[in-house]
């Protein structure tokens, strides 16, 4: 059976789906770091972001959301970063319930150590990156940009319906 929906773009909706099913094969695998340390490509991900932008501060929530990560989700992968002395969590002044993550200096010591192999591991990447041009680059950041939203509208919509189909069940 052919699949016209897909039209022309076949290919690159198979390489989409390839690069996520990959994705999600391994994101919670343990084996990144260094020898002092293995965490997940999901630990990994929060840890970077909150070694990038350890300045702004932003509390839990907002970090969960700008890493599009379900705020339950976050707080395990943030707990584990806790319990292995990455991350720290700290209280604001005005607010006890704004919990800010910030890196310890094990975090940027052994991030440091990771950064020299993860470059290895990337420069293919960043070579093609480099072949395609800042144009297609950003046509590339943008198309992953409506990937990513698509396939968030597509899970929340069918979270919605799971919600919904939920029937209530009066106790004896």
């Amino acid at each position: 059976m052919k699949l016209e929906w897909m039209g022309k773009h076949r290919a690159a909706v198979e390489a989409m789906i390839r690069c996520g099913n990959s994705y999600a094969q391994g994101v919670n695998l343990r084996g990144l770091m260094t020898d002092k340390v293995d965490i997940s490509a999901a630990e990994l991900q929060v840890m970077e972001y909150i070694l990038e932008n350890e300045e702004r501060r932003e509390n839990m929530s907002q970090v969960a959301a700008r890493l599009d990560i379900s705020q339950s989700s976050f707080s395990k992968l943030v707990s584990e970063l806790v319990r292995l002395g990455l991350l720290e969590k700290y209280r604001t002044s005005n607010n006890r319930k704004n919990v800010i993550i910030q890196p310890t200096d094990f975090a940027r010591e052994v991030y440091r150590q990771y950064a020299v192999d993860a470059l290895r591991s990337w420069q293919p990447i960043f070579d093609e990156l480099d072949r395609m041009g800042p144009e297609a680059e950003a046509g590339f950041i943008r198309l992953m940009d409506v990937f990513s939203s698509s396939m968030h509208a597509a899970r929340e919509a069918l979270l919605q319906k799971e919600a919904e189909e939920i029937e209530l069940i009066p106790l004896e």
